[in-house]
């Protein structure tokens, strides 16, 4: 007898976990199926869902109607995030509730029109009747208190452990909460919780940088050259893409098939760099007045976007870059200083599919505005780890080591074919954003130019994949930049002279080279900046976080300061810096 109860009571836990895990889990392992996501959310949803086994463990004799309240519970806030899988194939987060939210009540009304079909229907009821049929399979059980009670710890230590250990360890109580909330918030029901949660506390930081950015006073004295109208200009933001795997640059693999028909339309920069190897910290600058000597003008100065509006310019955003996490808070507050924004990636993890051919079709929309002068902003995707996300199948044309010029293991042979098979989808979207420009036959420029680069085991002795700022190399500051311009642009002369081309740039100073090209003067504007000006002056590529003690002249290019820059170095870091110039 003591055998059969014991026997009843572990398959009636057995049933009550089967329940527990397929409605917090099923959505996450429908993910990743389709591979729309990594494992990652699957195993947490896993291991978390034991949790719900505490409250049936402490009252056994209940066990079918506590099941059944808190299976209700769970089911109810399943709903949404498996009925956006059904819908777009993708993850509910904190990013697209972001999206909702600053969405009006038509709009919303409109979605709920749309996409509450009949096929929509059934598959709600077929999500429910599964835990219906498990939730009969419960019975009650009885189980001794010095049982149930060591277990229940023993699940809740299994559970909080790790994050606590992190607290202990960290010495900060928010690294226990960052570590549940990021286990936890993959599935139902604190995926809404905590991403309503997560979304107001960003929202409250992008609020705020914004309403820090609208008191910073407009530029004095801004004038613009006289235009042929309708003028349309593109700033296309690549991610992670280092000129050293391009075709374009030279690259011994055709990673820039596209590209390389139309090169001699395009005013392809050779020697520019990005200042910072992260895309938050390099835009502040690239976007911004910003630079390794000013890092914090960004707050103080008008951004690109904020000129640009000054000068008359209805401005967009389209970015398929995650909206509204922590790391990208301050990017949503640049996107938010356009008058529209588009946000087309709503995904919890950069480890997701979130294609950037997204972006054409709201591009495409835009370009026909019929705005008299109009900036297009692009963010994609681009190229950005994990590399095998980055592309569709159809772009999966490296698959050996046929151009790669050192001696790799397999491992380090397929990352490298995953990144030129990114670099090559990249090229792609690149010259489709540049192609539907010109059909338009509007007065128009397009700029292109990637965040930061990456080093994909290029540099010796080829063992280090990614980025890292304390150990810089060349390719993760290398980046593109090319510029396309109608045939009637009125400032085209500017690109005539070649030797402009080989010209040592840091990207830091873009903005005024968009300036110079688009005929905008200003007080505090410096010719000298532009790499298209008569009168550059070429910089030091000086790389490093600008507050702390690690700035230097980045290995392999021109180690020589031009005398109009003074930078304020801290005493150690002007030794060391005299020590790299000297070598």
């Amino acid at each position: 007898m003591t055998q059969l109860k014991q026997s009843n009571t572990k398959t009636s836990i057995l049933w009550t976990y089967l329940l527990f895990w397929y409605l917090t889990s099923t959505t996450q392992l429908l993910l990743a199926i389709t591979g729309a996501v990594s494992l990652e959310g699957f195993k947490d949803t896993t291991v978390t869902a034991i949790l719900w086994l505490i409250p049936v463990l402490l009252f056994p004799k209940h066990a079918k109607k506590t099941t059944g309240i808190i299976g209700v519970f769970i089911w109810l806030l399943a709903l949404p995030g498996f009925g956006y899988f059904l819908i777009y194939g993708q993850e509910l987060t904190q990013s697209l509730m972001f999206i909702v939210f600053e969405s009006n009540r038509s709009e919303s009304a409109e979605y709920f029109q749309n996409y509450l079909t009949f096929s929509i229907v059934i598959g709600f009821v077929c999500f429910t009747l599964i835990p219906v049929y498990l939730w009969t399979r419960v019975k009650p059980f009885s189980v001794a208190k010095n049982i149930s009670n060591p277990i229940a710890l023993v699940i809740a230590s299994l559970v909080f452990a790790s994050p606590i250990a992190k607290a202990i360890s960290a010495r900060d109580v928010g690294a226990a909460y960052k570590s549940i909330d990021r286990h936890l918030s993959v599935g139902p029901p604190w995926q809404l919780g905590l991403g309503y949660l997560n979304y107001k506390d960003e929202l409250k930081v992008v609020e705020k940088n914004l309403l820090n950015f609208n008191q910073i006073p407009p530029l004095s004295n801004l004038k613009e050259v006289k235009k042929s109208l309708p003028t349309t200009v593109v700033i296309v933001i690549g991610e992670s893409t280092t000129r050293v795997h391009m075709g374009l640059y030279g690259y011994q693999r055709d990673t820039n098939p596209k590209l390389s028909t139309i090169k001699d339309e395009l005013i392809v920069l050779k020697n520019v760099f990005a200042s910072r190897p992260n895309t938050i910290e390099s835009l502040e600058q690239v976007l911004t007045f910003a630079d390794q000597e000013h890092p914090d003008w960004y707050k103080t100065k008008p951004s690109l976007i904020a000129m640009m509006r000054q000068a008359g310019y209805k401005t967009y955003w389209i970015s398929n870059q995650q909206t509204l996490t922590a790391r990208n808070t301050m990017l949503t507050t640049f996107a938010k200083q356009a008058d529209e924004q588009i946000f087309l990636n709503n995904a919890r993890s950069q480890n997701s599919y979130s294609f950037d051919e997204k972006v054409l079709e709201p591009y495409s929309d835009k370009l026909m505005m019929p705005d008299q002068k109009k900036l297009i902003i692009v963010h994609l995707i681009g190229t950005h780890m994990k590399y095998a996300y980055r592309y569709p199948s159809s772009y999966n044309h490296f698959k050996d080591d046929v151009g790669l010029q050192n001696a790799l293991s397999d491992d380090k042979v397929q990352t490298i074919n995953e990144y030129d098979n990114a670099v090559r989808y990249n090229d792609h979207i690149v010259y489709e954003l540049i192609s539907r420009l010109k059909k338009t036959n509007q007065h128009s420029l397009l700029a292109y130019f990637s965040d930061h680069g990456e080093d994909v085991y290029d540099s010796k002795p080829n063992d280090f994949k990614g980025r890292n700022e304390g150990k810089p190399t060349y390719p993760m500051y290398a980046v593109p930049l090319i510029f396309w311009h109608s045939a009637n642009w009125e400032g085209a002369k500017k690109f005539d002279d070649p030797k402009m081309l080989d010209r040592q740039y840091d990207n830091a100073d873009f903005i005024y080279t968009w300036s110079d090209l688009l005929g905008l003067s200003y007080d505090g504007y410096l010719d000298y900046e532009s790499v298209f000006s008569l009168k550059f002056l070429e910089d030091a590529i000086v790389v490093g976080d600008p507050y702390g003690n690690s700035l230097n002249v980045l290995s392999g290019t021109t180690d020589s300061i031009s005398n109009h820059h003074s930078f304020r170095l801290h005493p150690t870091e002007t030794s060391a810096l005299v020590q790299v110039l000297g070598n």
